[in-house]
């Protein structure tokens, strides 16, 4: 039947997802954007478990669970200790005799989309950040602030700045460098929401060290008040380079 009421249509989702999750001994991604969008896409939900090919877990789970929640509307499932396993749970409109036959057309169309994010992982890494950054020259920050390369010019001498205060001048220098290569990547392309987070991935595929990995993913951060801190100090002396350009930018 026809659940009319949003609120209670949505309580019955999480209710379905939760059940099928603990059969599984799994969790589902916690998500409530995606809980409402879903909550207004269906009006009788059923909720179904579906798998994709183990070896697609090779890709960093970040850009697997965007693509299944943006593109599909699904709940990648994560394991005891947080770790995206090969399953997913959909939520379907219709409860059919064979549920098996929903389940499989949802599993070919999200291996099609698995294998395009398998596709710009495996594409990105056959460039290096350093080979990139060059590009950026050619990327508008602003039109009255001129390019990013320019910008992140002037960062990384901020952070070599702060960096001789914390000793660690020279990794700032190079995080700092290396911080927005990844914006110009297949990856980041299609989901600018994983931009530091793909660079911190390619840089440890470079073995370039956590200390710059981690530096060039934590820029970013504080994002919003109550966020987590960088977690080391280059990423300490990037992130505040990088904010504090960006305030005189906005007052020049």
């Amino acid at each position: 039947a026809v659940i009319a009421g949003f609120a209670e249509r949505r309580a019955e989702i999480v209710r379905q997802l939760n059940a099928a999750a603990t059969k599984e001994n799994l969790t589902p991604v916690d998500d409530d954007a995606l809980l409402d969008e879903v909550t207004a896409l269906v009006e009788h939900p059923n909720v179904l478990v579906g798998k994709f090919a183990v070896e697609f877990l090779q890709v960093p789970q970040e850009c697997l669970i965007l693509t299944m929640k943006a593109n599909q509307k699904y709940f990648p499932l994560l394991d005891t200790q947080g770790k995206l396993v090969n399953k997913f749970l959909l939520v379907s409109n219709i409860r059919p005799n064979d549920p098996n036959l929903v389940i499989a057309g949802n599993e070919r169309v999200v291996r099609s989309r698995l294998a395009d994010a398998q596709f710009f992982f495996d594409q990105d890494r056959k460039k290096t950040l350093e080979s990139r950054v060059s590009e950026l020259d050619k990327v508008v920050y602003h039109n009255k602030l001129g390019t990013q390369g320019l910008r992140m010019h002037y960062v990384r001498e901020i952070a070599y700045s702060i960096g001789q205060q914390l000793k660690v001048a020279t990794q700032a220098r190079e995080a700092a460098k290396l911080a927005k290569a990844d914006l110009l990547t297949g990856m980041v392309g299609e989901f600018p929401e994983l931009q530091g987070i793909m660079g911190r991935y390619y840089a440890q595929n470079e073995g370039l060290g956590d200390e710059i990995a981690f530096a060039i993913e934590d820029h970013y951060k504080p994002r919003f008040a109550g966020d987590e801190l960088p977690r080391n100090q280059v990423g300490v002396c990037v992130a505040l380079a990088d904010k504090l350009v960006t305030l005189v930018d906005m007052f020049y």
